[in-house]
């Protein structure tokens, strides 16, 4: 009888302990819409919404969306208003050509604990004319921290995913009551429509945006930090700065160097944490956007980024060294508007 009782109450406890352990993992993100029928030339307003019945002390969102560009624009991000007050360097951006609309937002103010608030409103533009489905849905869920979609808490000093599993799809019908879509007409391969820049004349500027540097990444040894990164072609650019400093989004340091996509600092702190990010720039010092934002411990490689082996296995290109001010006198203060929501690290807390 003795051990019977002992049996059971060990089994209550070990699932209460369960249901404790669920319910921290509560939160999730929804798409809101006020309709779910649309016709050709209508705007859709997309919340992003966080629910959060556990009140956890969520300090940042990463909720990429993927859509078809063929039937939907994507027009704009709104984030006024919303309690994810800054924006993670390299995302807040549209990829129409990817069809993706990449949203990384933080609070640094202690973090949002409501039990429902706004992340971010996406404005889309119905394309297609034809009867057809359009679904709108979180791109890469993970469950850690590590992909596309998390709402992260901090436990331990880490950044932990609070997303039990991926968010459902957002399901709209466009142009109901009209004819289906012939075959091919509105399928995710058709050929899209190309934006050409106005001419130039009659004293007339147009806008130019340098391609900002991809899929940042590092890896570290003794007193050193290699980074790797992925070059757009652009035949503006002339070279690229590399920020970084000890703080989340705020660099106090910058590195110029020339047109390469990759290059090693030395001479930092071992078991540092230090923060990088890149920029390209032109023969005028104008700069592109920020690159995704990378943390690493120094001299701990399992807390390296996605490692890449074939830069260890060749030589690094011999740059000459630069001024660590680069081209411009004077030394700033750089900032960027954001802290990272995927931090990457190799000691790293897993929710599942």
């Amino acid at each position: 009888m003795k051990k019977t009782f002992l049996t059971s109450l060990f089994t209550i406890l070990l699932l209460g302990g369960y249901v404790c352990a669920h319910a921290e993992g509560d939160a999730s993100l929804e798409l809101q819409t006020s309709a779910k029928q649309y016709n050709a030339g209508d705007e859709i307003n997309v919340d992003i919404m966080l629910k959060n019945p556990g009140a956890q002390n969520v300090i940042s969102i990463r909720s990429w969306l993927e859509y078809n560009p063929a039937v939907l624009a994507a027009e704009n991000i709104d984030s006024s208003g919303s309690s994810f007050t800054l924006g993670a360097p390299g995302e807040d951006d549209i990829s129409a050509g990817e069809g993706l609309v990449k949203i990384g937002r933080s609070n640094i103010s202690g973090g949002v604990t409501e039990s429902e608030t706004k992340v971010a409103t996406v404005k889309f533009k119905v394309l297609s004319q034809n009867l057809s489905d359009a679904k709108i849905s979180f791109y890469d869920y993970q469950v850690t921290e590590l992909g596309h979609t998390s709402v992260n808490v901090i436990e331990d000093g880490f950044p932990v995913n609070i997303l039990a599993e991926k968010p459902k799809d957002l399901e709209l019908t466009l142009n109901p009551g009209g004819a289906p879509a012939s075959s091919g007409s509105d399928s995710g391969t058709q050929t899209q429509p190309v934006v050409t820049q106005p001419e130039i004349g009659g004293g007339q500027t147009v806008s130019y945006q340098l391609a900002r540097a991809l899929n940042l990444r590092a890896n570290t040894g003794s007193g050193y930090v290699d980074l790797r990164w992925d070059s757009q072609s652009d035949n503006s650019r002339i070279g690229y700065n590399i920020y970084y400093g000890k703080v989340s989004g705020q660099y106090s340091r910058r590195r110029t160097i020339g047109d390469y996509d990759n290059y090693r600092l030395d001479g930092l702190e071992n078991n540092a944490t230090y923060y990088f990010a890149v920029t390209a720039y032109d023969i005028s010092n104008l700069e592109s956007d920020y690159s995704n934002e990378v943390g690493i411990i120094v001299n701990q490689p399992l807390s390296s980024t996605n490692p890449f082996t074939s830069f260890f296995e060749n030589a690094l290109a011999k740059i000459p060294s630069q001024p660590q001010n680069g081209p411009l006198a004077g030394w700033m203060l750089f900032s960027a508007a954001g802290l990272s929501c995927a931090v990457v690290y190799g000691r790293k807390k897993s929710k599942i």
